[in-house]
C-alpha cells in the first residue's frame, strides 16, 4: 500500500436512474484525490437507461472498460500507484433475483459485485455508494486522512445531508447507536435525523454501523466476507459492520459530508415493492441477530403491525404501502426466508 496515496475503488450501484448516476459520477471525477478508479455496477437497468449513461460517456470523451463476472478474474489493473489516470469500469448485471417484485439482483448482491472487483484487483480501500449521492471535491482525501489519523479504524463514513431539490444542512444520517430497540423495533433510541447542522456535528465519533456511503479497508473485508446476500434490500451493512468491529473501529467523520437524494428508488420501483423489501429486510435482520426472546418479540411486533396494515388496506385510498408490508410479513413467515 502506498503510504501517501493508497488506491481506492469507488463502487457505484445504479438501477434505471441515469440522471442521478451521471451527477454522482461527475462529483466523483471532480475529486481532488489522485489514486482512485470507478466501477459502475449496473443492476439490470433497461437498455434505454444504460444507453443514456454510455451516451454521456461518449459526449464527455470518457473511456470505460466493459467487464463482466468472468473478466473480473483477469488482471485489468496494470498499476495502482500515482501518478495515474482514473479508470472507469462498467459491470453490467443482466439477471434478476427470484424474490417477489424483484427487477434486479438487489442491493447486497449488486454492491458485492463492486466489492469483489476491488478485492480481486488488490485496491487498498473500496468505497460503496448508491447513485443518488453527491460527494464533495475533497471527500476521498478526507476519508484517507481519517484512516491515517485513526490507525485502528476499519471503515469510515461521513455525515449525510439531505438533498431536497438542492443542497441542505439537514442531517439524514450521522452514525448509528445499535441497541435492542433498533433491532426489534427499527428505532435507534437516539438519533439526529432531520436536525439542522449548525456546527454541532464535528469531529470523529465511533459508530455501530457504516452508512450509505462508506469506505472500507479491503484487507479487512477479505477476513469478514462481504454483504449478506439474504438481504435484497435492508440493513445488510449493519450486519457486516458487526463483523468489521471485531477487527477495529467504525468511524463517522462529522467534518466530512455528502448529500443524499433520499428515496429516489421509490419513484422508479414504486412504494409497494420498496415497503415489501424493507419489511423483509428487517425480519431477516431479526432472524439473524436476535436471541430467542428478542426474536419472538420482534416477530410479534411485525405481526401486530401487519394486522394494522391489513385493516388500512380496507379503507385507505393509497393501498400500496400497506399491501407491501403485509406481503413482506406473509412471505417471510410462509416461505421462511
Amino acid at each position: 500500500m502506498s503510504s501517501q496515496f493508497p488506491s481506492i475503488c469507488v463502487s457505484i450501484l445504479n438501477w434505471n436512474d441515469f440522471n442521478n448516476t451521471i451527477e454522482c459520477i461527475k462529483s466523483i471525477l471532480n475529486n481532488s484525490y489522485n489514486n482512485f478508479d470507478i466501477v459502475l455496477v449496473d443492476n439490470n437497468s433497461n437498455y434505454k437507461n444504460l444507453h443514456k449513461i454510455l451516451q454521456w460517456f461518449k459526449k464527455e470523451k470518457i473511456k470505460y472498460h466493459n467487464i463482466n463476472y468472468f473478466s473480473e478474474k483477469k488482471n485489468l489493473i496494470t498499476k495502482l500507484t500515482p501518478p495515474r489516470e482514473t479508470k472507469i469500469f462498467l459491470h453490467r448485471i443482466r439477471v434478476k433475483d427470484t424474490v417477489r417484485f424483484a427487477k434486479n439482483l438487489g442491493n447486497a448482491k449488486g454492491h458485492n459485485k463492486g466489492l469483489n472487483f476491488a478485492l480481486k484487483n488488490n485496491y487498498d480501500f473500496v468505497m460503496t455508494i448508491d447513485c443518488d449521492f453527491i460527494i464533495g471535491r475533497s471527500f476521498l482525501k478526507s476519508m484517507i486522512h481519517t484512516f491515517k489519523k485513526n490507525t485502528n479504524c476499519v471503515a469510515v463514513s461521513p455525515k449525510v445531508y439531505y438533498w431536497i431539490k438542492k443542497k441542505t444542512r439537514i442531517i439524514w444520517w450521522s452514525g448509528l447507536n445499535l441497541n435492542k430497540n433498533y433491532i426489534i423495533f427499527q428505532k435507534t433510541g437516539k438519533g439526529a435525523r432531520r436536525q439542522l447542522d449548525n456546527g454541532q456535528f464535528k469531529g470523529c465519533i465511533e459508530s455501530d454501523s457504516t452508512g450509505g456511503c462508506s469506505v472500507y479497508k479491503t484487507n479487512i473485508l477479505k477476513k469478514t466476507g462481504l454483504l449478506d446476500e439474504d438481504f435484497f434490500f435492508g440493513p445488510a451493512d449493519v450486519l457486516l459492520s458487526q463483523k468489521l468491529k471485531k477487527f477495529g473501529d467504525i468511524i463517522v467523520n462529522h467534518d466530512c459530508y455528502v448529500y443524499h437524494k433520499v428515496s429516489q428508488s421509490i419513484f422508479i420501483s414504486g412504494i409497494k415493492s420498496r415497503i415489501y423489501f424493507e419489511t423483509l429486510g428487517w425480519l431477516v435482520f431479526i432472524k439473524k441477530t436476535c436471541k430467542f426472546y428478542d426474536k419472538v418479540l420482534g416477530y410479534l411486533f411485525f405481526l401486530f403491525r401487519s394486522l394494522l396494515h391489513f385493516l388500512r388496506i380496507i379503507y385507505k385510498k393509497d393501498k400500496d404501502p400497506h399491501i407491501g408490508f403485509v406481503l413482506g410479513v406473509k412471505d417471510f413467515f410462509l416461505k421462511k426466508i
